[in-house]
């Protein structure tokens, strides 16, 4: 230790003396390439003065700070004798060690420092160009990248690009236009031509985008980005058979181009799975340590019923943080196709927050309910709504469709009704605890809570629809449904489940002819097996017995599980006999 800080010490005590860099960013430099290591060396100068004793001293901690990973001192040092300086090898050792730790703002200031106090140097235009690209500030990092396409060095026009898809319409227009007199001046530019495929393509201009990824092809045949851009297009304007015999042609003939080859098998992922597991399993044998190929490979294997294979890599993906709540998340699914109900738990309780976390709390909530134990699935819940309160009413929700999914209807009531009293007026809520109800036969509560919504939102189109519907299919206020569902409709004219409600009131009035015409529309928008139950009763009652047949065969093959259809069928047939019965 004494002799790493010694060696410490004489290294900064030589490099302290006033250097000054001047370090040109390579051409194929990316905008990661520059965050280095705080302990890197850089080519010193002569010094052109001397620093007083008050910065060396600062700058000698500083160094020894960083020897031992006190990197925060170190760049606050740095920081505060390159202003003080303003020294050029100050300032670029203290960009380079906030761009090692991420300092953003720290990188962006000390970067802008370095520009002004050498604005001759290359590699300080080039990272003031990457950092304030980063930043959002995207006009001014076109600025820095202009002056490197002036001086022969490489621009990052494409990463500006690729950062507008988060700016406005109008930053992303300016920043076009700024391209395209670009693009006058420098035709054959590459960065500037991949770069107005990325904004026309932001834009949802794709031909426009397809043609200057072309025309980068035109100066380069294999220049990857442009090809990525060409094949993610062709994608796009859903043409994905030319993508891909594209990238295959071109992974033929680069087989060691790992950047190629993943977007081969992404895209192959969306035609066929066997290829892309193909694909995705070479790459991984050239990168086993990358948790994303891993996570892809495991996520084919699933999806292809391969669930041994996928069972495998999902396990080696816990050992990486990455990714590691979402293997559990996909092993509890797996244990639960087999059934090894314990087994899906322990995987389940493991997922922590993020996009898995609310479906692994159903699937938990749904075993436990299903083996009757509801009062272990309520206490699990309760402790997530006081572990995370900002998400209280979802899992209120959530509970309340598990046990109504296994039909624990009260249950389900009580506990929507529990959430009401934490979150009062909660239109989620009411609607849910309306839709129980229904099933429970409480219209009057159904009714009132669907009020209430309408009550705080009258144009909410689901309460106006589903209350209309209900008086229509539980009550003989026929003429007040028909008012709200007319609203709703109103509201959204190409909803099927509105349209669905329309032709079941109008049959309740006994327009046949308009309640045909409205479930005609509905079926033809969006085939479901309720609205063919709604479609084939209307044309039974019609005397259209085998076009009601058919509507409810249709039915049935959508969802074979319905229990709609068959009820229906039963119910009229059964009256049909009764009436012909002498």
């Amino acid at each position: 230790m004494t002799r790493r800080l010694l060696s410490t010490m004489i290294f900064t005590a030589l490099f302290l003396q006033g250097c000054a860099t001047q370090l040109t960013a390579p051409a194929n430099q990316t905008a990661s390439d520059t965050a280095t290591d705080p302990e890197s060396a850089a080519e010193v100068k002569k010094p052109s003065r001397p620093f007083a004793p008050e910065t060396l001293y600062s700058l000698l901690v500083a160094e020894m700070a960083g020897s031992r990973e006190r990197y925060d001192i170190a760049l606050g040092n740095y920081i505060q004798q390159a202003h003080k300086t303003r020294d050029p090898g100050v300032a670029a050792r203290a960009t380079r060690i906030a761009r090692y730790l991420n300092a953003r703002q720290a990188a962006l200031n000390t970067s802008l420092l370095w520009v002004e106090i050498s604005p001759d140097d290359l590699e300080a235009h080039f990272i003031a160009a990457t950092e304030l690209t980063r930043s959002g500030r995207l006009m001014e990092a076109v600025e820095h990248s202009n002056y490197l396409l002036q001086h022969h060095s490489t621009p990052i026009y494409q990463s500006i690009a690729a950062q507008a898809s988060k700016a406005t319409e109008p930053e992303r227009e300016e920043l076009r236009q700024s391209f395209l007199q670009l693009h006058e001046q420098y035709p054959q530019n590459t960065e500037l031509l991949i770069g107005l495929g990325l904004l026309y393509q932001q834009q949802n201009e794709l031909e426009k985008a397809l043609e200057m990824a072309g025309k980068a092809l035109d100066v380069d045949e294999e220049l990857i980005p442009a090809v990525i851009l060409e094949t993610t297009i062709l994608t796009q304007l859903q043409q994905p058979e030319k993508a891909i015999k594209r990238l295959a042609q071109l992974v033929n003939r680069h087989p060691e181009n790992k950047r190629l080859r993943l977007q081969y098998a992404r895209l192959l992922a969306s035609t066929d799975l066997e290829k892309a597991q193909e694909q995705f399993t070479l790459l991984l044998e050239e990168s086993p340590n990358d948790p994303e190929l891993l996570y892809s490979l495991a996520l084919i294997c699933n999806e292809r019923g391969l669930l041994d294979e996928a069972e495998e890599y999902f396990t080696e993906l816990t050992t990486f943080e990455r990714h590691r709540s979402s293997a559990h998340y996909y092993l509890g699914r797996i244990a639960e196709k087999r059934q090894l109900w314990d087994q899906a738990l322990q995987n389940y309780i493991l997922v922590g927050p993020g996009p898995d976390f609310m479906p692994a709390m159903l699937q938990t909530t749904d075993i436990l309910v299903r083996g009757g134990q509801l009062k272990a699935a309520h206490k699990r819940l309760n402790a997530a709504r006081d572990r995370f309160p900002s998400q209280a009413e979802r899992f209120y929700l959530l509970e309340a469709e598990v046990l109504s999914r296994h039909l624990n209807l009260v249950d389900a009531k009580n506990v929507l009704t529990q959430g009401l009293n934490q979150f009062p007026g909660s239109s989620a809520l009411l609607y849910s605890r309306a839709m129980v109800s229904e099933q429970l036969d409480m219209i009057d509560v159904l009714e009132s809570d669907l009020r209430s919504i309408i009550q705080q939102d009258p144009n909410n189109a689901t309460a106006l629809n589903a209350l209309g519907y209900t008086l229509a299919d539980r009550t003989d206020r026929y003429s007040e449904a028909h008012d709200l569902i007319s609203q709703a409709l109103q509201l959204k004219p190409d909803d099927p489940a509105i349209i669905d409600s329309m032709g079941w009131v109008q049959y309740r009035l006994g327009n046949m002819k308009e309640a045909l015409l409205r479930l005609r529309e509905a079926m033809k928008a969006f085939p479901d097996h309720e609205i063919a139950a709604h479609l084939g009763e209307v044309l039974w009652m019609n005397g259209e017995h085998d076009e009601a047949e058919k509507v409810w065969a249709e039915g049935m093959r959508l969802e074979p599980s319905s229990r709609v259809i068959p009820a229906v069928m039963d119910r009229l047939k059964s009256s049909e006999a009764s009436n012909t019965t002498p």
